[in-house]
C-alpha cells in the first residue's frame, strides 16, 4: 500500500502537544498568558484548524513583551505552518528559533528557564525532520530527530524514531525500539494512547514482514486501547489495517477502513491524508475489476493533491494505477503511455516498483511481445526475491532481537563464564586462525596450479583447432578458384545464347562472392544477405525445388553490421540441402534479422523436417561439415571475445506448442572483435 511522510507527521507534531510550562521561580504575566494560550492551542487543536490556530497564536504573540515566551508561542505557530505546506516559511522559523535558544542559554537564565529553551529547541528539531521527512531524506530526518531526543527525552520522539527505522525497512530495530519504549511507558508517559500508538505501529511492521498474526494481535491491543485517541491516530490506525486487509486480499473489508480513514481525514482538514485515503481505495477497485470506480476515485485523489501530484513519488505511483486501470479497460495505447512514464528507482520503494513491473508484463503479454513481456517478468522477479530476501532477514533480525531482550538476566550469567574462559578461548581462536590460514594457502596454490594447466591444455586445443580450420578452408578454396576459371572460358559462347547468360552471370558472381568470403574472418551483413540471395535464385533454377523464400529485415537495421563469413549463407544451404524431402509441397524458408540493445538477432527458420545430425552424410547431398566449421570459427572468435556470439539450432518440433522444421538463430553483439 502507498505510505507518505505525514503518517508520520502526525506523531511528530505530538513531541511538542504535551508543552512543558516552563515557569520561572515566580510566573510572570507573560508566562501565565502563553501557558494559557497554549493550553487553548495545543497540536492537537492545530491540526484541526490550522489557519485558525495561526491567526489566534499570532495575535497572542503581539501581546507578550518577554522574548522568551514570543520565541515559545512562535515554536507553537510553526506546526501550523508545516500543516499549510509552507515548507521554506516552516525551515525559515525553526532555524529563528534555534539561534535564539543558543543565544539565550549563553546568558546566566534560571534553570527553569533553560529547560524552556532547551524544549523550545527540541520542538523545532522535531519540526525540522518533517522538512526532510516530506522529500524522503531519512538520514536527515533521523539525525534531527536524534538531535532532538538528545537535547530533551520524550516518549513521542522516541516513537518517531522507530518509525523512521520502520520507513526506512530497518524492521528489527524498529521494534527493539517500541519494546524499549513499552518497557518504560509507565514511567515515561501517562494516556492509554501511549500504548495505543505503539501497538499499531509494531502491527504495522509485523505486517511488512508477513507476520499477520502477529500484525492482529496488535491491532487489537491498539483497538482495545484506543479510548480517548487524538483524531490523526485513529485516522493511522484506520489506514493501515486497510493496508493489512490488502496485503489478505480481502480487499472489501480494506475499502470500509479506507473509507474510515477518509472521514477521519476530513476532521483534521488535511487534504492529503485524504488523498492517500481516496487513492488506496481507487486501487481497491483495481483489484476488484471495476473500473469506473477506479477512475472516480484516482482522479479525486489527484484533484486533492493538486500540484504535490507532480512530487516524484505521488506521480509514480498514481500513474502506474491509472496504466494498470488502462489495463483493465484494456486501453493498450494509454496503458504503455502511462506505465513508461521515466521514474528514479532510488525514490521508489521496491514494493511499488515490484507491482510496476508486474503491469509491464501484462501490458506486453496483451501486446504479444513476449521478448518485452518476458523481460518485465523477469524483472518483477528480481524485486520479488528482493523484497523477499529484505523481509526473511527482518525476520531473523526481529526474533532475534525478541529472544535477546527477553534472556537479559540469563546473558549477565554467561557473561561471567565466558570472562573465566575468555584466555582459552583466545588460545584455541589463535590456533584455529593459524590453521585456516595454512588451509587458504594451500588451497590458492592448488587453484592456481589447476587454473594454469588447465589454460595451457585449452591452448593447444585451440591452436589444433585452428590449423584444422585453416587447412579446410584452403582446401575449400581450390574448388571455387578451377570452376570460376572454367567457366569465364564458355562466356563468350553463352552470351550467344540470352536466356543462358543471365543465369551463368549469377553463378559466376556467386563463386566469385564465395571466393572472397573464404578469405575473410567477417563480412558485412549487407554482402552476407546478397551472397545469399543470389545463391536462392540459382537454386529456383533446379526444377524440382519449389521454395518459398521470405526476407523480415527492418528499414532501421544497420546493414554495415560485421557478421562471421558465410554465418547465413551455410545454414541456407544447409537447409536446402536436408530440410526438404523430394515430394515436399509447401516449403518454407524464412530469414529474420534485426538490432535490439546493442545485439544482431538472425533467424533462419525453416518447415522441413527438423534437424538430424546423423542424416547429413548422403554423399550425394555433401559432407554436411559447413555447420561444424561454422561452430569452430565462432568457438574460435569467442575466445577472444568477452561478449560471446551464441549459435544455436533447433527442432521447432520442441516448441510451445509444437512446431515443424528446425530453427538456426545467432545472437551477435554490434561491439563484437573479430580476430583470431
Amino acid at each position: 500500500m502507498k505510505f507518505t511522510y505525514w503518517a508520520f507527521i502526525f506523531i511528530v507534531l505530538l513531541t511538542g502537544s504535551c508543552s512543558v510550562s516552563g515557569k520561572k521561580t515566580t510566573p510572570n504575566k507573560d508566562t501565565l498568558f502563553v501557558d494559557s494560550i497554549i493550553k487553548q492551542f495545543p497540536a492537537d487543536s492545530i491540526m484541526m484548524n490550522p489557519k485558525i490556530a495561526l491567526e489566534a497564536l499570532s495575535e497572542a504573540r503581539n501581546q507578550v513583551t518577554d522574548s522568551v515566551e514570543s520565541y515559545r508561542l512562535l515554536t507553537q505557530m510553526v506546526k501550523g505552518h508545516l500543516l499549510l505546506n509552507e515548507f521554506e516559511r516552516t525551515k525559515a522559523i525553526c532555524n529563528q528559533v534555534v539561534d535564539f535558544a543558543n543565544r539565550e542559554k549563553a546568558y546566566p537564565h534560571p534553570a527553569s528557564t533553560q529547560k524552556v529553551l532547551t524544549r523550545m529547541q527540541s520542538d523545532v528539531l522535531n519540526t525540522h525532520a518533517l522538512i526532510y521527512a516530506q522529500t524522503g531524506k531519512w538520514d536527515s530526518t533521523l539525525f534531527y530527530l536524534n538531535e532532538s531526543y538528545n537535547l530533551m527525552f520524550h516518549l513521542e520522539t522516541g516513537i518517531n524514531i522507530a518509525d523512521i527505522y520502520y520507513y526506512t525497512g530497518d524492521y528489527a530495530l524498529a521494534l527493539q525500539q517500541y519494546r524499549r519504549l513499552l518497557f518504560n511507558i509507565d514511567s515515561l508517559a501517562s494516556g492509554e494512547n501511549k500504548y495505543y500508538i505503539i501497538y499499531s505501529g509494531m502491527a504495522r511492521i509485523y505486517q511488512e514482514l508477513d507476520n499477520f498474526t502477529m500484525a492482529e494481535q496488535y491491532y487489537e491491543l491498539a483497538a482495545a486501547n484506543s479510548e480517548d485517541v487524538p483524531v490523526h491516530d485513529q485516522y493511522n490506525l484506520e489506514n493501515a489495517r486497510g493496508g493489512f486487509y490488502y496485503r489478505t486480499q480481502e480487499f472489501d473489508k480494506a475499502i470500509e477502513h479506507f473509507r474510515k480513514a477518509y472521514e477521519l481525514a476530513k476532521m483534521i482538514e488535511q487534504s492529503i491524508s485524504q488523498a492517500v485515503s481516496i487513492n488506496n481505495i481507487g486501487e481497491m477497485y483495481i483489484m476488484l475489476e471495476q473500473p469506473d470506480s477506479a477512475r472516480f476515485y484516482l482522479n479525486y485523489a489527484k484533484e486533492l493533491l493538486g500540484d504535490l501530484f507532480y512530487e516524484p513519488r505521488f506521480y509514480f505511483s498514481m500513474t502506474s494505477l491509472y496504466g494498470a486501470l488502462a489495463l483493465l479497460e484494456n486501453n493498450l495505447p494509454e496503458a504503455e503511455k502511462l506505465l513508461l512514464q521515466p521514474y528514479d528507482t532510488l525514490t521508489v520503494n521496491p514494493q511499488f516498483i515490484f507491482s510496476h513491473n508486474g503491469r509491464m508484463h501484462e501490458l506486453y503479454l496483451r501486446k504479444k511481445d513476449y521478448e518485452k513481456a518476458y523481460h518485465y517478468r523477469v524483472a518483477a522477479e528480481t524485486y520479488s526475491d528482493s523484497i523477499r530476501s529484505v523481509k526473511v532477514r527482518n525476520n531473523i533480525s526481529e526474533i532475534d532481537a525478541r529472544y535477546s531482550q527477553d534472556t537479559t538476566l540469563l546473558k549477565k550469567d554467561i557473561l561471567i563464564a565466558q570472562t573465566e574462559n575468555r584466555a582459552l578461548q583466545w588460545r584455541n581462536t589463535t590456533v584455529a586462525i593459524v590453521a585456516l590460514l595454512v588451509f587458504v594457502l594451500l588451497s590458492v596454490a592448488g587453484i592456481i596450479l589447476y587454473i594454469r594447466k588447465r589454460n595451457e591444455i585449452r591452448l593447444l586445443q585451440q591452436q589444433a583447432t585452428n590449423t584444422g580450420l585453416r587447412m579446410e578452408i584452403i582446401r575449400n578454396r581450390l574448388s571455387p578458384h578451377f570452376i570460376f576459371n572454367t567457366l569465364n572460358l564458355f562466356m563468350p559462347v553463352l552470351r550467344k545464347n540470352s536466356d543462358m547468360e543471365s543465369p551463368f552471370r549469377r553463378l559466376v558472381q556467386f563463386l566469385r562472392d564465395h571466393l572472397v568470403a573464404s578469405e575473410q574472418i567477417a563480412t558485412p551483413l549487407q554482402q552476407e544477405i546478397e551472397r545469399v540471395q543470389n545463391f536462392l535464385q540459382l537454386q529456383a533454377l533446379k526444377p524440382a525445388v519449389q521454395i518459398r523464400t521470405e526476407w523480415h529485415i527492418p528499414p532501421d537495421t544497420p546493414m554495415d553490421t560485421l557478421v562471421p563469413s558465410m554465418s547465413i549463407q551455410i545454414p541456407a544451404e544447409n537447409a536446402l540441402k536436408y530440410a526438404f524431402l523430394p515430394d515436399s509441397t509447401g516449403a518454407h524458408l524464412q530469414f529474420h534479422i534485426k538490432q535490439e540493445f546493442g545485439v544482431l538477432y538472425i533467424t533462419i527458420d525453416d518447415n522441413g523436417v527438423g534437424y538430424h545430425p546423423d542424416r547429413q552424410s548422403d554423399p550425394e547431398k555433401g559432407a554436411g561439415s559447413g555447420l561444424k566449421m561454422l561452430r569452430q570459427a565462432i568457438e574460435l572468435l569467442n575466445a577472444k571475445n568477452s561478449a560471446r556470439i551464441t549459435f544455436k539450432i533447433e527442432n521447432k518440433s520442441a516448441d510451445t506448442p509444437p512446431g515443424q522444421g528446425t530453427r538456426v538463430s545467432l545472437q551477435i553483439p554490434v561491439n563484437y572483435t573479430f580476430e583470431l
